[in-house]
């Protein structure tokens, strides 16, 4: 919690999955967009956190998990 990453990681990640999930129980196309976007902001925060504490690997699992799910999404 010391940490401002932190809270654009959990924003991020939880929160805008929850927004994404929400826009798409809902078809509100503008809520899943703001929600993909959120998660987009909480995986890269989440990189460069995990590259700053020089976990080189957890930085580029999360890059691969948020490359895969930009192409998913994108489809």
């Amino acid at each position: 919690m010391k940490n401002p990453s932190f809270l654009l990681i959990i924003v991020g990640g939880c929160i805008g999955f929850q927004v994404f999930i929400t826009g798409s129980i809902s078809e509100i196309k503008i809520i899943q967009h703001i929600g993909a976007g959120l998660v987009f902001i909480g995986f890269v925060s989440g990189c460069m956190a995990a590259f700053r504490q020089r976990k080189v690997i957890k930085g580029l699992a999360l890059m691969i998990v948020g490359i895969i799910g930009t192409i998913v999404y994108s489809i």
